[in-house]
């Protein structure tokens, strides 16, 4: 088989027959140590040289010709690649060092020369790249081992050549990332920022329910019977409640027994859950719209909105009471729950329909036809009940962390009284909770589907093609793998416990 030589591109065995090549083994090694006050010197160190290569050739006829096509097709002032053909997958960095020497034949017909290449790094390097990823894992390039618990990834990577080599690393996000720790035993790499988070987490209002949008208050349940009232078990509750024209009225009183003083009916709803599947609010709001108006001197009736905790315990309560048979005046209620379940506060008014007709301060601005807007608060331990533009307000310290999980509905007749108001309705009602800790993602450093590669020899990093060494984390250095087998360690963001996609490309290296 002919031995063909190509440097930088040109096939330099079109125009020379080669006599000899010398490879040698290796490049030199230099040393450097210091002599000894006694015999022998000490190591301090060594380094590698550069190598050479020397052909020895022959040119064919016209020698003119041929050494002027050869010095110019050797004469490139930067390294190029020299290979031969007898290494198929190895190639040389290499650069013409000196002159070609060139001796003619007495009879002028052919010259003999030599060409003498350096080659700076003094290895050699396969032309073709080795590949490792999730393919071929397991194979005699390495094996890839991810780790679904926390994200990690594990790689076993097998340098067949005999000198170390910079591999290209490219990662594909399968899951948004902020981080990325590279380990391998030359060295490691951070890149973007180990403390990106991957949401944050601020407080909220979550809208829990609202009647406008169920308009027979399908959602509010009766309750079992015999159910006591969470305010008050002088009030029974074995009656009917029904959605009636404009809002829940009473339909069916029920029965009592001795002991109670109000026949009606209630209803209840447990609170939705909130956007992290908790039921329950310390911090809540309600708005509700009551109309209260007595068709007639001494209509009666009672009107509540009650709120408790998940074990039926008032927390809090509003409401319209008129007990008075004769005449038209009614109360606001507000009960307080905790330690002391009490009447907090009673504001009387006139249950006319707001029309004044001599009523003063007592008209019923608040629950006439027009209007009825009422609303409750609690904030911690603060509880405030609406009443005529402002609120009244309770301390309560026992309910700081008390949460409200249910709204009862009643509305009732006093038994003694055999006419009942001609407009007593629960028109609306909504809550919310507020200070909900809700979590919001944040778009991270490195998106899902975002490709990150690393350039460990030329020290260069990219982000789908982008430059992005600005990610580079201080105190990283970019490493080579050894020859034989060694190990990487790829760690990612503590938040993301999906390993990301791996390929590992290099170059085997050769003394």
């Amino acid at each position: 088989m002919t031995l063909t030589v190509n440097f930088a591109g040109n096939e330099l065995t079109k125009h020379m027959r080669i006599i000899d090549v010398k490879r040698n083994l290796g490049a030199g090694i230099d040393i450097v140590s210091q002599k000894r006050a006694g015999n022998g010197e000490d190591f301090i160190s060594s380094r590698k040289d550069s190598s050479k290569i020397v052909v020895d050739f022959r040119t064919f006829d016209d020698i003119t010709a041929a050494r002027r096509l050869l010095a110019a097709l050797t004469s490139s002032e930067t390294l190029a690649e020299l290979s031969f053909s007898d290494e198929p997958n190895v190639r040389y960095r290499a650069i013409r060092e000196g002159e070609i020497t060139l001796t003619e034949n007495k009879s002028k017909l052919f010259s003999d020369g030599t060409i003498t290449f350096k080659i700076p790094s003094g290895a050699a390097e396969s032309v073709t790249q080795n590949v490792l990823n999730a393919t071929n894992s397991g194979g005699e390039n390495g094996t890839i081992t991810p780790n679904t618990t926390d994200g990690s990834i594990e790689i076993k990577v097998n340098n067949k050549g005999t000198l170390p080599t910079f591999p290209k690393i490219k990662l594909t996000n399968v899951s948004e990332n902020g981080y990325f720790g590279i380990v391998g035993v030359k060295g490691l790499i951070g890149l973007g920022n180990i403390n990106e988070a991957d949401g944050v987490t601020n407080p909220m209002s979550e809208q829990l329910y609202d009647s406008a949008s169920d308009t027979s208050f399908s959602d509010f349940k009766d309750v079992a019977p015999g159910t006591p009232n969470p305010q008050n078990n002088w009030l029974a509750t074995n009656g009917k409640l029904e959605f009636q024209t404009d809002g829940l009225r009473l339909k069916d009183q029920g029965t009592v027994d001795s002991r109670q003083g109000v026949a009606g009916g209630m209803k209840v709803m447990t609170l939705p859950a909130d956007s992290n599947g908790h039921v329950g609010a310390v911090n809540f709001y309600s708005y509700f719209n009551i109309f209260a108006w007595a068709g007639a001197f001494g209509q009666t009736g009672l009107l509540q909105v009650l709120f408790t905790d998940a074990n039926n315990k008032l927390v809090a309560g509003y409401g319209v009471s008129k007990g008075d048979m004769v005449d038209n005046k009614a109360s606001m209620k507000c009960w307080v729950g905790g330690n002391s379940p009490r009447e907090y506060a009673s504001n009387d008014f006139i249950s006319n329909n707001g029309e004044g007709n001599g009523a003063g301060s007592m008209n019923n601005t608040s629950f006439n036809e027009r209007t009825g807007h009422s609303d409750f608060v609690k904030t911690g331990s603060q509880l405030e009940f609406y009443w005529k533009g402002s609120r009244i307000k309770a301390i309560i310290p026992e309910l700081e962390t008390v949460e409200i999980a249910k709204v009862y509905i009643y509305i009732g007749q006093y038994v003694q009284s055999n006419k009942f108001m001609t407009n007593l309705s629960l028109r609306n009602i909504s809550y919310r909770k507020d200070k909900v800790s809700v979590w919001s993602n944040v778009p991270n450093r490195y998106a899902a589907g975002s490709v990150v590669e690393i350039d460990m020899e030329n020290d260069k990093i990219f982000t789908n093609g982008v430059a992005t060494n600005k990610d580079f984390v201080n105190g990283g250095k970019f490493f080579s793998i050894p020859p034989g087998e060694s190990t990487i360690i790829i760690n990612q963001s503590a938040f993301n416990h999906t390993p990301p996609q791996v390929e590992l490309t290099w170059k085997e290296n050769y003394l």
